[in-house]
């Protein structure tokens, strides 16, 4: 879905052209809601229907969720590079990932301790590949099944153990 204001044809974004709602029900983005001389409305003339800054919540609501069913970029994934890792639960980009400690012991993808009697020939970097596709966004870990789970930053989780797989040898 291209939302686009009806002034100056621009996508509304979450920056300079946020969606703002007159009192007679049109769209406009802020930054042409701001260089108004006039507060009526551009495409009603209603008297003032713009004189409030309100956003218009809902449009931005379908706009997100249009996004997500189609997988297009969103408007947010413009603070983030192409190279920003995405959550493996919501596919969102961000940029402090987190790894479940928890269900990655669970799962086998990692050890909580080591006898020498079960140590595999493991490829290192397999493993922490693994690891890395089980990284999830803040979101995710607080409002899905990882909430009260041992969590920690990917980066910081794979160093710690990637140097315990290192040692072990």
């Amino acid at each position: 879905m291209n939302a686009e204001c009806g002034i100056c044809y621009e996508e509304y974004d979450w920056k300079e052209r946020i969606p703002c709602i007159g009192i007679c029900g049109h769209t406009i983005c802020d930054r042409c809601r701001i260089s108004m001389t006039s507060k009526k409305c551009p495409h009603c003339v209603r008297p003032d229907a713009f004189k409030d800054k309100n956003v218009n919540k809902q449009l931005w609501d379908l706009i997100r969720f249009t996004q997500l069913v189609f997988r297009k970029h969103s408007f947010q994934e413009e603070e983030f590079s192409e190279d920003t890792k995405r959550c493996s639960h919501c596919s969102e980009p961000s940029n402090k990932l987190r790894v479940c400690y928890d269900c990655c012991i669970q799962n086998g993808l990692v050890h909580k301790y080591m006898q020498e009697a079960e140590q595999k020939e493991e490829n290192i970097e397999t493993v922490l590949q693994n690891i890395r596709d089980q990284a999830l966004c803040g979101d995710c870990v607080i409002d899905g099944v990882h909430f009260q789970h041992k969590t920690e930053y990917v980066d910081s989780f794979i160093e710690s153990y990637s140097r315990f797989l290192n040692n072990r040898n």
